[in-house]
């Protein structure tokens, strides 16, 4: 019952006040000739404000998971930025270059209207009830061994919430010490540059004496609050987020994932670790600093002793790699979250010399070489509840929390860039059975299109033939299948009845003994 009620209060999204309506993007027509090596692209592009639109060509080889934009210098026509909207809109692909089979591709096209977003409105969307709600679910023993359950429990249910806002979830598995760990891991693929990728990232388990409110029931209910906002809209670049597991026997989830799990085509630009981030104190000398803290961050340890030693602020902690990610947090936490205090250390190296800021999940992404920052509210420097069984709910300040949560989506959101725009997807593999040497001179229409479902076609041949219609939905599941004739002058008009499918959209697939072409159609 818990799990349910948690699951219920992440599906409701507030959606932010936009204006602004998409581009819709659909193919209409495609056609290989592999004599001359070209594909040929007919598609629609419709923008209810008549905005000049950018348009993309991309491909994918590993079916579907990873699409690369097609370089527009092997592309002409109707391509690239200040497309204006209409029908049957072309372009013709020379893959001449393509090693490998055309068939093995899936093709993708990218519409954006070139709206800019005001990030402001995603920050305002963060709800400080939603992080308690989350919280309250979350807190408990989560422990391998002292509480396996509701381990579980959590792990299951960042997986349901990651696959409910449609990210591309999985589970990296990985043995310690004979026990199976899985980090939960979610892709929101990016529009346009989706290679470059920006990871928000947590630990859901917790030591086994304490219900691990702050540590890092916290962090949890972070990410997920981060999700369920951006999960709105769409991004130049690619999101992940990650849940990482066993990370209090030593960072071992993340330095699995390091090792073992990231993607070759992902170029991870920057990683926003979440380590505690819900503890605050406005009383004099609640925050402590490690030994020679002093020497290493000499000004740093002055304001925090102008402020008589309180523990109000976010703690950024970054390597010397990670400095032009440092400057971001700050400069967009202060642009969107003006009363947010945030103090933040830059360490040498990968922080060698300063073992209390090692000890998170951004640390196999420094010593990778990847720029990463580390969130916290200052662990067991200031919550001394830390490891406890006192780390509870009742102990953290939600207002703190819901800054650090604003302030950590805003850095994001300005890095992987809003887009307003949409896509439209096609498998070649559907045009591979026969022999595409012969370019189509048949004339085929569908209207009207959209459609109620019932659509006339009309053929114009060159000789007499038989046509083989085959109706693909966007899964590529055959919903209907026909064979017609063209008449003594080489012409058929023929009405077809798709009423009794769901609406959507479709590929219609015509073959003869010598072509196969296909158009999109749409039923409303």
């Amino acid at each position: 019952m818990k799990l349910a009620l948690f699951l219920l209060t992440v599906s409701t999204i507030s959606i932010g006040i936009c204006q602004n309506t998409k581009p819709e993007i659909s193919f209409q027509n495609v056609v290989i000739d592999q004599i001359g090596e070209t594909v040929s692209i007919t598609y629609n592009l419709i923008d209810t404000e008549n905005d000049l639109c950018s348009v993309w060509l991309k491909s994918s080889s590993d079916g579907g998971e990873f699409y690369e934009t097609i370089d527009n210098l092997d592309i002409t026509g109707d391509i690239g930025g200040s497309i204006s909207p209409g029908v049957s809109k072309s372009i013709e692909w020379d893959y001449s270059s393509l090693t490998g089979s055309i068939f093995n591709l899936q093709l993708k096209l990218v519409a954006s209207d070139g709206y800019e977003y005001d990030i402001q409105t995603f920050v305002d969307q963060v709800d400080s009830n939603e992080l308690i709600s989350n919280l309250e679910y979350i807190e408990g023993i989560r422990h391998y061994n002292a509480n396996p359950t509701h381990l579980n429990d959590i792990r299951d249910s960042i997986d349901n919430i990651f696959n409910y806002y449609g990210l591309v979830t999985e589970r990296h598995e990985f043995t310690y010490n004979g026990n199976q760990g899985y980090n939960i891991l979610g892709r929101k693929p990016g529009l346009k540059d989706e290679a470059i990728t920006f990871i928000v990232d947590e630990h859901y388990d917790g030591v086994s004496n304490s219900p691990a409110a702050d540590d890092n029931g916290s962090a949890v209910s972070g990410m997920l609050e981060i999700l369920r906002v951006i999960s709105q809209y769409d991004f130049e670049h690619s999101i992940r987020f990650i849940g990482f597991d066993f990370e209090e026997s030593g960072l071992i989830g993340s330095q699995r994932y390091v090792q073992n799990a990231i993607k070759n085509y992902e170029d991870i630009q920057g990683v926003l670790n979440f380590e505690m981030i819900g503890y605050y104190s406005e009383e004099i000398n609640s925050q402590t600093l490690p030994n020679g803290f002093e020497i290493l961050f000499p000004q740093e340890v002055q304001d925090i002793e102008d402020e008589d030693y309180k523990g109000n602020f976010l703690v950024v902690v970054g390597n010397e790699n990670s400095n032009s990610l440092i400057t971001d947090f700050e400069n967009y936490a202060a642009m969107y979250v003006p009363d947010l205090r945030v103090i933040s250390l830059e360490v040498p190296g990968n922080g060698e010399i300063a073992p209390d800021l090692r000890r998170s999940d951004h640390t196999p992404f420094w010593e990778s070489g990847r720029k990463a920052l580390m969130l916290t509210d200052g662990a067991d420097t200031r919550n001394f509840n830390y490891h406890t069984i006192a780390d509870t709910i009742g102990t953290l300040n939600f207002d703190f929390m819901t800054k650090n949560v604003k302030a950590t989506l805003a850095t994001l959101a300005e890095l992987a860039i809003p887009i307003s725009g949409n896509t439209d997807h096609y498998d070649l593999a559907l045009l591979s059975t026969h022999n595409h040497s012969h370019p189509v001179t048949t004339n085929i229409n569908i209207y009207p299109n959209p459609s109620n479902g019932k659509f006339t076609i009309n053929i114009e041949a060159t000789k007499t033939e038989k046509y083989r219609l085959e109706i693909f939905d966007l899964e590529g599941k055959v919903v209907s299948k026909s064979i017609y004739s063209v008449n003594k002058d080489n012409i058929l008009n023929e009405e077809v009845d798709l009423s009794k499918l769901k609406k959507g959209s479709y590929i219609a697939i015509f073959t003869t003994d010598e072509f196969k072409t296909s158009k999109s159609i749409i039923i409303q």
